[in-house]
């Protein structure tokens, strides 16, 4: 336990002092294990393999090109103002096209910054200039873009699949209905403030659907949905693996990207850096912590962690919330891939003792990840929307997304008290 306690304050120490997660997560892995046994240090080049050649992360890498050839073709910006077409009647108008857009294209790119950057380019200036409310118009976006890591496919979920030997198939299917149920709180609340305040949501003139509308909406429209279908159909009716259904994912938006006219070879070639410059940073946090969790496992410090906190004398839903204020704590300070990476490996083994499902745990600390994407100060949901608005104050942007913070803590309060939200469609496929 003292042991384990010194390793996350030398982590914190190194992390504080600015070094790279992954390099302070190898570092303090590695020189616990030379204080321990130097004999140990044969079991790293095991680590750094198995993780380097699992087959399930392959599907990352997958999944953030299929985003990026989306954004980058064009697909995604016509896929926003065609979803504008066809809810810009609700109350709300254009802020439940941000939800909507969000959440569906949230299922073809497996990244919440990226949904919500993309959708923001799109959407801000034209929302500006009809003059809806700024707050809201950010908060909805830095919000909706959420939805990224928690509707499949969620390159969170493959890590956690990987680090847990949970199967990434049936997270993905776990996290459809809490998915869309959030979505849907979101539109909820949407629609109660624009019938509570009239000047947050300007009505348009034009807000009925012409039938020129309607063809032209429905044929940007097409594309990203066939998509959808692709991915979550090949997932729910058992095609292929998460991985197969990503490399089919790549060709399917390949098609729709030369479909357009408007990709090109450098556009491509874009594409793939940015690829591999996000994933191999990732895979460099995923070896890190898998380094530093084969040396806390080596200190036995990992098993009397758990034992620990299972013999508490308290009920286990008590320790559900510290665990859930401490995820809240972190992050504020650390993005949320690298704090699962970092955490994953100690609390989910607690979690199963107490009794709690591990697929369960997997799609609750997604949303629980989800909150810090829209958390200062290292909110990167926030930052993404201040990128692609330059009149945009921090504050505006934080205040906006306050109340969906709220919303989501009270998304995590119904999956648990009804963990069959996210249990039963995977029962009922696999």
């Amino acid at each position: 336990m003292l042991v384990g306690i010194i390793m996350f304050i030398a982590l914190f120490v190194l992390l504080l002092s600015g070094m790279p997660i992954a390099g302070a997560l190898g570092l303090v892995g590695l020189g616990s294990i030379i204080i321990l046994d130097v004999n140990l240090l044969k079991g790293i080049s095991s680590v750094v393999w198995n993780n380097s050649t699992n087959f399930v992360l392959a599907a990352a890498p997958l999944f953030v090109l299929m985003g990026e050839i989306m954004v980058r073709s064009g697909t995604s910006a016509k896929f926003y103002r065609a979803i504008s077409v066809w809810v810009r009647w609700l109350p709300g108008g254009l802020l439940q096209a941000n939800l909507a857009a969000c959440t569906i294209f949230a299922a073809v790119s497996g990244s919440s910054v990226a949904t919500a950057a993309t959708m923001g380019t799109v959407a801000i200036p034209e929302m500006v200039r009809l003059k809806y409310d700024k707050g809201l118009i950010y908060g909805s976006l830095a919000a909706g873009g959420t939805l990224g890591i928690l509707i499949p496919p969620s390159i969170a979920m493959i890590i956690y699949g990987s680090l847990t030997n949970e199967s990434v198939g049936r997270l993905f299917i776990g996290g459809i209905i809490p998915g869309f149920l959030m979505a849907a709180m979101f539109a909820v609340y949407i629609m109660i403030r624009a019938a509570l305040d009239k000047k947050i949501a300007p009505v348009e003139a034009s807000s009925k659907m012409t039938p020129r509308e309607l063809l032209l909406s429905t044929y940007d429209i097409a594309p990203t949905m066939l998509l959808l279908i692709v991915i979550i159909g090949g997932i729910y009716l058992g095609w292929a693996t998460p991985t197969e259904i990503a490399a089919l994912g790549v060709a399917f938006s390949l098609l729709i990207a030369v479909g357009t006219r408007q990709y090109s070879w450098q556009k491509f070639g874009q594409s793939l850096i940015y690829t591999v410059s996000m994933t191999s940073m990732l895979l460099f946090v995923i070896i890190g912590a898998q380094v530093f969790s084969f040396a806390l496992f080596s200190w036995g410090a990992t098993f009397e962690i758990a034992t620990q906190v299972v013999s508490l004398q308290t009920h286990p839903l008590v320790v559900w919330t510290l665990v859930i204020i401490a995820y809240l704590f972190l992050g504020m300070f650390i993005d949320a891939i690298s704090m699962m990476v970092l955490t994953v490996m100690v609390v989910q083994p607690i979690i199963v003792q107490l009794g709690f499902d591990s697929l369960w745990f997997g799609v609750t600390l997604v949303l629980l990840l989800e909150i810090g994407l829209i958390t200062p100060p290292v909110g990167l949901n926030l930052y993404a929307i201040k990128a692609v608005a330059d009149d945009a104050s921090f504050k505006q942007i934080v205040s906006g997304s306050f109340p969906f913070v709220i919303l989501l803590l009270v998304g995590i309060l119904f999956l648990t008290i009804f963990p069959q939200l996210v249990l039963w469609l995977p029962s009922k496929i696999f």
